[in-house]
């Protein structure tokens, strides 16, 4: 029977030097040949998702953590933040010097200095690999009046915060009412920096959004993810697969753990469900 599959792409797909291996690749493209379908499920804005994966036949996505929700060019659903809601955000950011960036679903926008901080951030993290930096910023906006331009950003979907000298679990407290926070998905953050979305949008959100549209049933469907921000999305999905490489916490709540993103993770586990060949 056909299913729905759903791919994390940082961690999962992709590796932290920007790499997806040749062995996934062939297993996305096995899958789709057996009929089943193949669905992006990120932490990323659209505008944030490489073109390499953009055109590489995915049926559909759920971006912005399950804020925005598309298949086959189709938009199902996008959540987008009221311009009070999102100024609030933005004010906790600029009161506390917290860098930050808010993704939008055609730019991700902040000011100058927030920007910068992120850069070398990134620069760091990616070994100073220039082009995979730029990669992540080409559809950047420097706006450094942002807290009081907000109501121009009417597609605004999620944020991400770096540097902060608050703690993860204050700035949740504080965001409470309006706002769920989790940690970043690169390895190597800390308490320092987190994902900023809409109260209970989360990728398992999005995926119900797809399933309802396309007629399916949670019993169709199978995700694959690493990172904190893939929590809801592994317990959701009928079958929810662990990398190797995975958040401890997040193994424990997977139906199955596959190997490494290195080792041929994704094909491995594709293989071990008789998704493929």
């Amino acid at each position: 029977m056909s299913k729905l599959i759903f791919f994390d792409i940082d961690g999962t797909l992709i590796n932290f030097d920007g790499v997806m291996p040749e062995s996934a690749v062939k297993a996305l493209r096995q899958a789709q040949a057996n009929g089943h379908k193949i669905i992006l499920c990120t932490g990323r804005s659209k505008c944030q998702i490489e073109e390499r994966l953009l055109n590489f036949g995915f049926d559909g996505m759920v971006a912005a953590a399950g804020a925005y929700v598309e298949y086959h060019d189709h938009l199902i659903n996008a959540e987008y933040m009221a311009a009070d809601t999102l100024t609030k955000l933005v004010e906790y950011f600029e009161n506390h010097s917290i860098v930050y960036m808010i993704q939008c679903s055609d730019r991700i926008v902040s000011t100058t200095g927030s920007f910068e901080g992120m850069k070398q951030t990134f620069m760091n993290r990616l070994k100073d690999k220039p082009k995979n930096v730029n990669k992540i910023f080409h559809n950047q906006v420097e706006d450094d009046d942002l807290v009081h331009n907000c109501a121009a950003y009417e597609n605004a979907e999620k944020a991400c915060y770096y540097l902060s000298k608050v703690p993860q679990e204050q700035v949740a407290a504080d965001l409470a009412d309006e706002f769920d926070v989790i940690s970043m998905s690169f390895k190597d953050c800390n308490d320092s920096s987190g994902e900023v979305s809409q109260k209970n949008i989360t990728k398992a959100y999005g995926m119900k959004k797809l399933i309802d549209y396309l007629g399916c049933t949670i019993d169709d469907t199978v995700a694959f993810g690493d990172g904190p921000n893939d929590f809801e999305m592994i317990e959701f999905a009928h079958v929810g697969v662990a990398m190797g490489n995975a958040n401890p916490d997040l193994k424990e709540k997977a139906d199955m753990i596959t190997s490494h993103i290195t080792e041929d993770g994704i094909y491995n586990g594709m293989k071990e469900l008789g998704l493929i060949g």
